[in-house]
C-alpha cells in the first residue's frame, strides 16, 4: 500500500507542521512556546492555565500507584494519587491535560512481544499500522492501558482487503490526489499524492506543487483547475482535488453536523475538482443523514417519525453503500476524525470516585489548580 521506496518532496518544516496543525490542535503555538527550563517537579504544571494542554502519560503499577508521571509539554508531574484505569478522566482535569495516556508497569514490554510475534518481513506500513491498532486494543481490553479521550472506541479495525478496496475508490492505481488551501488569497500549504504499481510512491508538497504551476491568480476558485491540471502534468491524471481555504476546512473536519460538508461545497467555500463518484455520494449521503436527523428534532416523539424513520434509515444506507469508502471499511472514517478532533470520548469505562487534590494529598501548587 506504501511503497518502500516512497518519495516525499517539496515540504520544508513550516508547510509540514501546517498539515499536521489540521488534525493536531495547537501544534503550532507548542512549538513556537519556550521549552521548560527543567524537568524538575516544581516545573511540572503552571500555575493559572487557562485550557487543558500536553498529553499526561502515567505509569501506574498494580495497585494502582503512579510511578511516573510525565506531562509532555511541561515536564514532570508529582502528587498524584493513586489511580485506577476508571480515574483517567479525571486525572486529566485535575492536573490540567487535554489528553492522557495511562499504562501498567510492564504494559510496554507486552506490546513489543505481541507485535514481534505478529509482524512479518514483507507487511507493509499499512499492514504493520493495523497489527498495532490490534494489539493496542487487545490490551486496553486487558486493562493494561488506556487512551483517553478514546474518540475510536468501538470502531472496527479493518483488514489489509478492506483497507485495499477502500485506497482502491479513494485512488484507483496511476492517479495522483491534490488538496491546496488557502489563506488571505495566498496557499496556505498544498500536498499531492500519487498512487502507482498499487502503493503510494510519491508525495509532493507545497515547494514542489508550487514550481508546477507558476505563479498563481489569487482566487482559489479559478486558480484550482490550474493546479490540478499542473499536477497531472507532472505527476499522474488527478482523480480527486480538495480546494478551499484553511479555516473552513479546520471547521469541516470537527463539526458533528452531517450536512456541513454538502452545504459548504453547494456554496462554494469548497471545491472537489476532479470530482469522483465517491464524492458525490458522501456528500449526497451528507444532506440524507442531515435531513433525518433535523426531522427527528422537529417531529419530536409524535408517532409519525416512528413510521417514518425505518424507511429513512433503508433510504440511507442505500445511499452510502454505493461506491462508499464507508462501506469497504465498516466505518466512516470522517465521523470518526470529527470525533478525535473534536476530542470526543467513547470508551465505556464505570465512572470513577477520584478523590479532589487536598483529599488525597496532591500539591495544587504543582497541579495548576
Amino acid at each position: 500500500m506504501i511503497s518502500a521506496n516512497l518519495r516525499f518532496e517539496g515540504f520544508d518544516a513550516a508547510s509540514w507542521t501546517k498539515i499536521i496543525s489540521l488534525f493536531a490542535p495547537g501544534v503550532v503555538e507548542r512549538i513556537e512556546s519556550e521549552p521548560a527550563s527543567s524537568d524538575a517537579p516544581e516545573q511540572a504544571t503552571p500555575v493559572g492555565i487557562e485550557a487543558p494542554r500536553g498529553t499526561l502519560v502515567v505509569v501506574v503499577d498494580d495497585d494502582d500507584n503512579v510511578l511516573r508521571a510525565t506531562n509532555t509539554l511541561t515536564g514532570r508531574v508529582t502528587g498524584i494519587p493513586a489511580t485506577p484505569i476508571a480515574a483517567v478522566p479525571d486525572i486529566a482535569r485535575l492536573y490540567g491535560a487535554s489528553q492522557v495516556v495511562w499504562f501498567r508497569r510492564g504494559t510496554m514490554e507486552e506490546l513489543a512481544e505481541r507485535l514481534a510475534m505478529r509482524l512479518r518481513p514483507g507487511d507493509d506500513y499499512g499492514a504493520q499500522w493495523l497489527v498495532l491498532a490490534r494489539v493496542m486494543r487487545e490490551l486496553g481490553e486487558a486493562r493494561l492501558l488506556r487512551l483517553w479521550p478514546n474518540s475510536f472506541a468501538g470502531v472496527p479495525i479493518p483488514s489489509m482487503p478492506m483497507l485495499s478496496r477502500a485506497l482502491d475508490v479513494v485512488l484507483p492505481d496511476g492517479h495522483a490526489a491534490v488538496a491546496v488551501l488557502w489563506q488571505r488569497g495566498e496557499p496556505w500549504t498544498s500536498v499531492a499524492v500519487r498512487r502507482m504499481g498499487g502503493e503510494i510512491d510519491w508525495i509532493a508538497g507545497p515547494d514542489l506543487i508550487s514550481r508546477w504551476t507558476g505563479p498563481l491568480g489569487g482566487d482559489w476558485r479559478r486558480d484550482h483547475r490550474v493546479i490540478a491540471a499542473a499536477v497531472a502534468r507532472n505527476m499522474a491524471p488527478v482523480h480527486v482535488g480538495l480546494f478551499s481555504e484553511e479555516h473552513i476546512v479546520r471547521d469541516l473536519l470537527r463539526t458533528p453536523d452531517a450536512g456541513r460538508w454538502a452545504r459548504a461545497a453547494a456554496v462554494r467555500d469548497i471545491a472537489f475538482y476532479p470530482t469522483p463518484a465517491y464524492v458525490g455520494v458522501a456528500l449526497g449521503a451528507d444532506v440524507v443523514r442531515s435531513a433525518t436527523r433535523q426531522a427527528a428534532s422537529f417531529l419530536g416523539g409524535l408517532k409519525l417519525f416512528e413510521s417514518i424513520a425505518p424507511i429513512a434509515a433503508e433510504l440511507r444506507s442505500r445511499v452510502t453503500d454505493v461506491a462508499s469508502v464507508s462501506a469497504a471499511l465498516g466505518f466512516n472514517p470522517l465521523e470518526a476524525l470529527g470525533r478525535f478532533l473534536r476530542g470526543e470520548d467513547r470508551s465505556s469505562l464505570p465512572a470513577s470516585t477520584l478523590p479532589a487534590p487536598e483529599e488525597s494529598g496532591a500539591d495544587n501548587g504543582e497541579n495548576g489548580q
